[in-house]
């Protein structure tokens, strides 16, 4: 891909590629069109003119309670989570260096799943202790993968199959807890497992917009390093990359991103493979 740099004062450059920069730009332009029309959609329908206004501060009563109580945190947490979990899925194929290493293929997804059902069905928790559980069973599952497949180092096959096998343990673990539950709390659970932005308001944006806002230009940050790390652990160290510190980071970043989406939206983690 051809890059340009961009010179600054003080001897600072930037390097960056015009076609990437204008995709990007152009996606960004778009996401937010699509936003502003699904904001005016629904039982009360507002046009876009309208909406605009309403985020202005120049809607009625009825306008700024349809947008900012029930349209705009659902649309900006399915923003947020849409990114969280396109990020994550880039850096895990891009660390186990195979297009499988998606979070839902190697067992993060379900790791989080299980840690929100253990709260569901045995604890009968609420919404926000069952999102925790989501954040604690992906953080954990993540670590154990990561100690399961270290073997002087993580290499991308390793991961993967590692990966898989948990996965498959983690899919039964769901089931046996769905099949002991009641009928309120295995309700509860399937529901949850569908995924959903249902009900979505401010208490879920602001946590996953924190994590975001941290994670994101870390991950960012090691974007050079990550494209290193494609070539292999071997020409990385050669390129001066620590690689293996590299790897943690980017790995607890992309754990961290996925745990937290799953905890806002359910368990659509198959969106970080299509992204």
């Amino acid at each position: 891909m051809t890059t340009k740099t961009l010179r600054t004062g003080g001897g600072v450059s930037v390097r960056y590629a015009p076609r990437a920069a204008l995709c990007g730009a152009g996606l960004i332009l778009l996401t937010l069109g699509l936003g502003v029309v699904l904001v005016g959609t629904g039982d009360f329908p507002m046009t876009p003119g309208e909406v605009l206004d309403t985020l202005l501060g120049r809607g009625t009563v009825i306008q700024e309670f349809a947008v900012m109580e029930l349209r705009l945190p659902r649309v900006l947490v399915a923003i947020l989570v849409g990114a969280a979990l396109a990020l994550g899925g880039a850096v895990f194929q891009s660390v186990s260096r195979n297009p499988l290493g998606s979070p839902d293929v190697i067992g993060f997804g379900q790791g989080a799943t299980v840690g929100a059902l253990v709260v569901i069905v045995l604890f009968q928790g609420s919404a926000v202790t069952t999102a925790l559980g989501a954040v604690v069973g992906g953080v954990v599952t993540g670590a154990a993968i990561y100690l399961l497949a270290w073997k002087r180092g993580v290499h991308g096959y390793r991961l993967v199959l590692v990966g898989i096998g948990a996965a498959a343990m983690l899919t039964s673990v769901i089931h046996y807890l769905i099949t002991k539950a009641d009928l309120v709390d295995a309700t509860r659970a399937t529901v949850w497992m569908t995924g959903s932005l249902e009900g979505r308001d401010w208490t879920q944006f602001w946590p996953l917009l924190a994590v975001c806002c941290v994670l994101v230009p870390l991950i960012l940050g090691h974007g050079r390093a990550l494209r290193m790390l494609e070539m292999g652990d071997d020409a990385a160290y050669a390129l001066g990359v620590k690689v293996e510190r590299t790897r943690i980071v980017l790995m607890a970043s992309a754990v961290l991103l996925v745990a937290v989406a799953t905890s806002a939206a359910g368990p659509i983690v198959f969106v970080s493979l299509s992204a």
